[in-house]
């Protein structure tokens, strides 16, 4: 088994966000990777700012598409 890092499976994770089939609430999920991943020491809190910043840009890009 591979494991990644927080790093990577954030970026997957918001990479997929702009995937025209992403389902609904995916940024749920999202939210709760990157929100796990600091709870456990694995990303510093600079980073949780910037991953949220780009969660937070995704969201919105998903918006517009959608409108």
């Amino acid at each position: 088994m591979r494991i990644l890092s927080p790093h990577i499976l954030i970026d997957n994770a918001l990479e997929g966000m702009s995937e025209p089939d992403c389902p609904p609430l995916t940024e749920v999920n999202v939210m709760r990777i990157i929100t796990t991943l600091h709870r456990d020491n694995a990303i510093t809190n600079e980073e949780l700012a910037h991953y949220c910043e780009r969660l937070y840009r995704a969201v919105e890009r998903r918006a517009r598409r959608a409108a």
